[in-house]
């Protein structure tokens, strides 16, 4: 009789926390809709890509990964759009050796969430020629379905 009332208890307990949880994040995906996709942000959505642009040209490093880092932002909030400015940019940062590793990471994990083929392409190149082993690590890490592909072209044809 006590286990009966004991899981009887916990079951409600159970339901209740799921059911509190459940709703907490639906309030919490309908609050995030509201606040991104109002018409305000949508239209400046061009001006911040050029400002992001801009900031990416300056020759201050900390304003360089500020400004990738809000790629990436902005990117997750606005996973349907392309972003193909971005791209170019972000690949001549990975190139780039006098980048600092951080920065040059940064840019290869943004790169890497656009899906662009030639985005894909830089980093996959940078892992199999970069000298800095923590970006050749990371580039190999995000490059994993290229390797796999080369591999398998090498395994055809010996």
């Amino acid at each position: 009789m006590k286990n009966q009332i004991l899981t009887f208890v916990l079951s409600i307990a159970l339901l209740f926390f799921f059911t509190s949880t459940l709703t907490f994040s639906q309030k919490r995906a309908v609050r995030y809709l509201k606040q991104h996709n109002s018409p305000f942000v949508k239209a400046n959505l061009e001006k911040t890509e050029k400002m992001l642009l801009k900031a990416i040209a300056n020759d201050s490093s900390n304003m360089k990964l500020s400004a990738v880092q809000s790629m990436r932002q902005i990117e997750q909030i606005f996973p349907d759009e392309a972003f193909n400015s971005f791209i170019e940019p972000l690949i001549e940062i990975i190139k780039d050796e006098n980048n600092g590793t951080q920065l040059r990471i940064t840019a290869a994990i943004v790169l890497d969430e656009l899906h662009s083929d030639l985005g894909d392409k830089a980093i996959y190149e940078l892992s199999k020629n970069c000298p800095d082993e923590s970006i050749k690590n990371i580039s190999t890490a995000l490059s994993i379905e290229s390797l796999k592909i080369d591999q398998k072209r090498l395994d055809k044809n010996q």
